[in-house]
């Protein structure tokens, strides 16, 4: 990168924090005293466990957000898209359609171009990504999940992965100590939902028990099914009808002094089913119809041990198998005229991720000198993904794969270290570094039999200092690369080194925390994050409306900056979350824009507490910008707005006591719309009704 460019990433930091200063001088007469410990919570006071030492969000030098279990159950989310559509600078793409969702963040991903290990995600530590033309990338279920945690950029790739350009998704599933209570040895939770738009009913049954003192289990059962969602004015979108089945069980046993180690073992399972079209990204006809049968699931053996009076050692590993796979049988092809080409995906097919993986960490705490806490955590990791694309053609003879899905191996190995320095309680210095090697071997079908090898190397350099007891000051740099996946190098006629995606990127932010500023005992948050992402030989995949095929090209230098905003109030019967972010990218090379960058976007939700009735109700909105910063005039969107209300009802007294009622509307006022980067509409007005009990 040129002296300019370091120079232009220099201002738009101070400019930010200028910004940020001048909001601060104004709200500084107000400011009071540290948060009590009693004090009621907003989303920034979030403790967060994904990036090294756990610390509350407002507190972490990353623009980081955590959706809690609360949260989730507010939103009534049945899909990951529902979860993080509070989360500024995160987009999900296709969000209404459970088996076509993908995600973008901070201008990186897209619906039909290779996002993979660009994006993060993981479940309880495990990689969990899905790569499919035209279908969608993840598929758990919301009802599994007590908590989602998103870092955005780069710097995340030191714990995770290298390459991690846009960041990570991070979820853990349900523990059984998450309904028991005291003494408890047993709970049971039921709970119902309905959804008028597509008439979709879902049941859920979770029990928890403490058999023995230092034993815990979990099972959780849930079934759904979706009819057909529509559009605003009641427009049939189609292709959503389908049942879905999803489970997991959960063993924790506790033992050694102090009870300082653990044993854990898990497996779910997600399984959603449906007659309906090939094509789940853009709902096109031409690829044909099918039976389809899409499961994810996931194996994990996990051992802890605090080693209890040993501040050097604190060890966790775990080892796990996942696998994801799209069944499609029947294969029909309405559109296709009698004696025109035969089926191009055959009559059968099978797009199978078979992952396995292995993880060892160590965090050690001590004190370099009086003053200086340090903690240091580090470890090994492991990865195997083998995919495999068996199709049936209607001669009867079988494929193994095709040039936009080649059959191969994956192969990689990580190790990583991340230190944190605390200095007096005020600066936190967080230096890390990680170096990913991996090996591509093609599979049956690629004409060209050659492996790829490749090394990548994140290191990272982050601070935030408490300037006051409500202000602090944050920054990073980090550099990551991404190693090309399997869809990059291999094809069926043979092999392609594209080489690595190169990240250097810059952050800077400062946090407010305000007590006691409108009411008693309330509290008020307030974070903002800039950040310059510079990317050489950025593999770009774009639409080409000519042809109606997806081109991949490498990007010389391309650059993504921008800007975002998170803020909540907490009160005794008042809160509300704001969230925002604008951002922008160029394709350097060619001055053009970069097409996969979202809307500016804005959401704003309050609501009020009627604590005499224990009654919860609140009012949010979504604002979207017209998204016009496109090369092709067709991939222009127009700005709308989305408007929502929700109602709790969680009773205390009677024979409703431990119950939850929640209803809500969605797109209130029917707001015709297709997000930017989507290739559906999304739907139309929605009311939303569930109750739980828990026994």
């Amino acid at each position: 990168m040129s002296i300019s460019r370091y120079s232009r990433a220099a201002l738009l930091a101070s400019t930010t924090l200028s910004l940020a200063l001048i909001s601060a001088a104004v709200s500084a007469q107000e400011a009071k005293q540290p948060v009590a410990a009693d004090s009621p919570a907003t989303m920034l006071d979030e403790i967060i466990v994904s990036a090294g030492k756990e610390k509350v969000a407002i507190d972490t030098p990353q623009a980081v957000t955590s959706v809690s279990q609360e949260q989730i159950e507010a939103a009534q989310a049945s899909t990951l898209g529902e979860i993080l559509d509070a989360v500024p600078g995160i987009t999900t793409i296709n969000a209404d359609n459970a088996l076509g969702q993908s995600i973008n963040i901070r201008g990186i991903g897209s619906a039909l171009g290779s996002g993979e290990n660009r994006n993060i995600i993981q479940v309880d530590g495990v990689t969990s990504y899905f790569e499919m033309y035209r279908a969608g990338s993840f598929f758990f279920d919301s009802e599994l999940l007590k908590e989602v945690e998103v870092l955005r950029g780069p710097a995340a790739s030191t714990l995770f992965s290298a390459g991690a350009l846009g960041g990570v998704v991070s979820a853990r599933t349900k523990d059984a100590s998450d309904l028991l209570e005291g003494d408890d040895k047993l709970a049971v939770r039921t709970k119902a939902m309905w959804d008028s738009n597509g008439n979709g009913a879902r049941s859920t049954v979770t029990v928890a028990a403490r058999p023995l003192e230092n034993l815990e289990l979990l099972v959780n059962l849930n079934y759904g099914r979706d009819g057909d969602y529509e559009g605003a004015d009641g427009a049939d979108l189609g292709n959503s009808r389908m049942t879905d089945l999803s489970g997991l069980a959960k063993l924790k046993y506790s033992f050694g002094v102090d009870n300082d180690q653990s044993l854990t073992a898990s497996y779910f399972n997600v399984n959603k089913s449906g007659y309906g079209l090939y094509d789940q990204t853009t709902f096109s006809p031409g690829f044909g119809y099918a039976d389809q049968t899409t499961s994810e699931q996931q194996a994990l053996l996990a051992y802890e041990n605090a080693f209890s009076g040993n501040d050097l050692l604190d060890v966790k590993a775990q080892v796990s198998w996942s696998q994801t796979k799209r069944d499609l049988n029947d294969i029909t092809y309405r559109n296709t005229r009698p004696g025109g080409p035969p089926a191009p995906l055959g009559t059968e097919a099978e797009y199978v991720y078979n992952n396995w993986q292995a993880k060892l960490e160590n965090t050690s705490e001590f004190r370099l000198s009086e003053g200086v806490e340090t903690y240091f955590t580090y470890g090994v990791e492991g990865k195997y993904q083998e995919r495999l694309n068996p199709r049936l053609n209607p001669d009867g003879s079988s494929t193994p794969g095709s040039s936009s899905h080649p059959e191969g191996e994956t192969h990689t190995l990580g190790v990583f270290g991340q230190a944190e320095f605390v200095i007096h309680d005020r600066l936190t210095l967080i230096p890390g570094m990680r170096v990913d090697h991996s090996r591509l071997k093609p599979g049956t079908g690629v004409a060209l039999r050659k492996d790829l090898d490749e090394t990548a190397y994140s290191p990272k350099l982050a601070a935030i200092y408490e300037l006051t007891n409500w202000l602090n000051v944050f920054g990073s740099v980090a550099h990551t690369e991404r190693m090309p996946v399997l869809d990059e190098v291999f094809s069926g006629d043979g092999f392609t080194d594209l080489g690595k995606e190169k990240s250097n990127n810059f952050e800077a932010g400062l946090g407010f925390k305000f007590n006691d500023v409108l009411l008693e005992n309330d509290s008020l948050r307030f974070k903002v994050t800039g950040f310059y992402n510079n990317i050489d030989n950025y593999l770009y995949s774009s639409r080409d409306h000519a042809t109606g095929k997806t081109i991949t090209t490498a990007i010389d230098e391309a650059r993504i900056k921008g800007i975002e905003l998170e803020a909540g109030y907490s009160s005794d019967s008042w809160y509300g979350n704001l969230g925002a972010s604008v951002t922008r990218g160029d394709n350097l090379s060619d001055d053009e824009y970069l097409d996969s960058v979202a809307a500016d976007n804005l959401f704003l939700s309050v609501g009020y507490k009627i604590t005499d009735y224990n009654l919860d109700v609140s009012w949010r909105s979504d604002l979207y910008a017209e998204q016009d910063r496109v090369n092709e005039s067709d991939d222009a969107s127009p700005g709308y707005a989305l408007h929502s209300a929700r109602l709790a009802w969680k009773p205390e007294d009677g024979f409703l006591a431990g119950s939850e009622v929640r209803a809500s509307v969605t797109n209130i006022f029917d707001q015709k719309h297709t997000a930017h980067l989507s290739e559906t509409e999304g739907k139309g007005r929605s009311f939303k009704l569930s109750l739980a009990k828990t026994f």
